[in-house]
């Protein structure tokens, strides 16, 4: 019986060990799969310099949270998409402080207190090779005149549709441009064939981030704290020393390599054949043998450098969250340049600064990560002086990580604005000079200013908005926005009746068969003074 409850426990004892083994398994396989087990053999088993170019290249190459890959192949995809179709709207808004400057405008002689706001609403759309494009003027909220201009690339030809001046459509014969018409639509499609898709550009950056890599020598690897505002993150640091013959000997591989480069020469030879520049293939040799000699010639050279050092800061993730460069020459003062993000828990640091010499700016502050969206407050200090706030709202990190951009973003001004003018003593004099006019000018018109921007993105994947608020004193100046919407693409309808005037004598007869009446009264609407609508009136009187 001993024996038997033995054999059922080991029995019992069997069936856990088996589920553990199984849980176990599944979590590691997940870890493998989430690139974690990678990440983690690299840090652990790669030398340094291994390490260095591993990191470097998931940053570059990565195919995962990398905002800059994510950029270009989201504009590659844009440009090589022939049919397209889009919506934008441009509105000005005058805001309270806005229209106190107009009634002083008024003064001297110049009514615009009666503008509110004034915009362009345009609609394009593109569908084998025929194009349709609608512009409408807008005037405090009214539409005034929206003009459509079709383009039959069929049969050369051009319509254009204005119904505020006429029921008509009239139409102009491009014929005797056909030959360059058919010109222009054959490059616009060689040029979207010959654009460099994503994998060719991996493939050329794969090999010479590779090729830069592979010449730094002096790697070391160590723990160190990154800290970025008020928030500091435990990282690994990768020091690379590189000294002047490093540069020299990475210079000379690169320019080596891409002498014999054959998918250099495809994209460069691609990219000539569709703006189809002459002699390409002469520049490509003479390009080359100037690659040939620099690769040959700098060993000679002298650049007068002690050492570059670059230091990166790796977060648990194998990801780069800080990176520090020194530029140390011979004779002369160090440049270091340092930018990182430090995070821990919620709290999110960031620092971006430049120091040379006694010179230095330096932009940092601490934010708080919710739901994927940072709100923080940032500094922007030159010498140690207090110069600009910038205040974040809701940035959209997941956004950024795919390529757009979202988020709320606020820049004031630091202390009084005459001081802060006095930091321009870097720029040009007569740069300084023009300003520091303008803001006398400004001041003697509406007493002091204290200009700030208030900026709203929302950039994704079919619709954009950018608002640009000017204020003064948290007074509004003006707002500019900018409203977007990609479409499908639709068939464009070419019109079936039109007047051909092509040749001026009947454009004469059009123009004198137009009506200004809907046009005037869409003025009136708008609250236009009754002179500027003469004025309109006038000139066009004049036109027929």
């Amino acid at each position: 019986m001993k024996n038997e409850r033995k054999l059922n426990n080991a029995g019992k004892i069997s069936v856990g060990v088996i589920i553990a083994i199984a849980v176990v398994a599944v979590l590691g396989l997940c870890w493998i799969v989430s690139g974690k087990f990678s990440k983690s053999m690299h840090k652990t088993f790669d030398s340094p310099k291994k390490y260095m170019a591993y990191v470097e290249k998931q940053a570059i190459l990565g195919k995962k949270d990398n905002t800059m890959r994510s950029i270009y192949n989201n504009l590659s995809n844009r440009v090589t998409t022939e049919d397209q179709a889009v919506e934008e709207q441009i509105t000005l808004t005058i805001g309270e402080a806005g229209q106190s400057y107009l009634r002083l405008l008024k003064s001297s002689g110049v009514d615009l207190t009666w503008l509110n706001s004034a915009g362009m609403k345009y609609y394009v759309n593109v569908k084998d090779d025929d194009a349709e494009v609608t512009t409408t003027l807008i005037l405090n909220e009214k539409e005034i005149i929206a003009p459509t201009f079709i383009l039959d690339s069929k049969k050369k030809a051009v319509y254009a549709k204005i119904p505020e001046l006429t029921k008509d459509c009239i139409k102009y014969d491009l014929e005797e441009y056909a030959e360059q018409f058919d010109e222009i639509l054959d490059k616009a499609d060689k040029m979207r064939i010959a654009y460099p898709d994503i994998k060719m550009m991996d493939k050329l950056a794969d090999k010479y981030v590779k090729l830069v890599l592979d010449g730094v020598e002096n790697v070391e690897k160590d723990k160190a704290e990154l800290e970025c505002g008020d928030v500091s993150q435990k990282c690994t640091v990768l020091r690379a020393t590189i000294k002047e013959k490093d540069i020299k000997s990475i210079i000379k591989t690169v320019c080596k390599e891409a002498t014999k480069d054959e998918d250099l020469k495809k994209l460069y030879t691609d990219m000539c054949k569709a703006m189809e520049l002459e002699n390409y293939d002469e520049v490509y040799d003479r390009l080359k043998e100037s690659l040939t000699d620099v690769a040959e010639k700098i060993e000679d050279r002298e650049f007068g450098l002690n050492k570059v050092v670059i230091e990166l800061y790796v977060d648990g993730d194998g990801r780069i969250v800080g990176r520090n460069y020194k530029i140390v020459p011979e004779n002369g003062e160090d440049l270091v340049v340092k930018i990182g993000k430090a995070t821990k828990g919620s709290n999110v640091g960031f620092e971006a600064s430049v120091k040379y010499g006694e010179m230095t700016g330096k932009l940092s502050g601490t934010g708080k990560l919710k739901s994927g969206k940072l709100s923080g407050e940032y500094t922007l200090k030159v010498n140690g002086e207090k110069v600009l706030k910038v205040s974040v709202e809701k940035f959209d990190q997941n956004a950024w990580d795919d390529g757009y951009l979202k988020g709320h973003f606020t820049c004031e001004l630091e202390g009084d604005f005459s001081d802060i003018l006095e930091l321009t003593d870097f720029l040009p004099r007569q740069i300084s000079r023009e300003i520091s006019g303008y803001s006398s000018m400004l001041s003697s018109m509406a007493g002091s200013i204290e200009p700030s921007l208030d900026l709203i993105v929302d950039i994704g994947e079919k619709k954009h908005t950018i608002d640009v608020g000017i204020l003064n004193h948290d007074e509004e100046v003006f707002r500019i926005a900018f409203k977007g919407t990609m479409k499908n693409a639709s068939k464009v309808k070419i019109p079936s009746k039109a007047i051909d005037v092509t040749e001026s004598a009947d454009m004469k007869d059009f123009v004198d068969g137009l009506d200004l009446d809907k046009i005037l009264d869409a003025l009136d609407n708008a609250e236009v003074p009754k002179e500027y609508r003469e004025m309109i009136s006038s000139m066009f009187k004049r036109i027929r």
